[in-house]
């Protein structure tokens, strides 16, 4: 059951999908027809889910459900993955990559690779005060405050501590 992001509790579970590049207008278009279509159907155990989903940056597909409503179930949310799959192979984008770190740079999203932080950090582009987005946040309300943080105060943080050393 589609209902309004802005009006889901703060405790809604949330899931935050990166897309390996920046979505096109008319790709966020089709991601959202998508979303709702399928969202009006989801349901876990044959029970409604009252859910919503926004694009953020250009870059993120953000999926909530009101568990106070109903709870998603492990089979519900292995639908939603494989929605989210269908929707990638759909749009020719990689929802699931996982090595791509995003970092909001001079108002922009910048996507950088793991495995090039530690060099990033030495020549200066990042700090530890750069805003990181963190997907790994599981509420609704912790989107506005604990997503897009200062690198510093995250898991990076151990790079900016190597930094220091060197």
């Amino acid at each position: 059951m589609l209902a309004d992001f802005d009006k889901l509790s703060k405790n809604s579970r949330l899931w935050i999908y990166q897309a390996d590049r920046k979505l096109t207008a008319l790709e966020q278009k089709k991601c959202l027809d998508q979303l709702e279509a399928f969202l009006n159907q989801w349901a876990a155990h044959g029970n409604d889910l009252m859910a919503s989903g926004i694009i953020k940056h250009d870059y993120f597909l953000i999926i909530s459900t009101d568990e106070s409503f109903n709870m998603a179930s492990g089979c519900s949310i292995d639908t939603q993955v494989r929605f989210v799959q269908q929707l990638s192979s759909n749009l020719g984008v990689d929802f699931f990559q996982r090595t791509n770190i995003a970092f909001l740079i001079n108002n922009e999203v910048e996507l950088v690779p793991l495995s090039q932080i530690k060099s990033e950090v030495e020549n200066g582009r990042i700090s530890a005060h750069t805003l990181f987005f963190d997907n790994t946040i599981q509420t609704k309300g912790q989107l506005k405050n604990n997503w897009c943080v200062e690198a510093g105060k995250t898991w990076l943080n151990r790079y900016f501590k190597q930094s220091a050393n060197v």
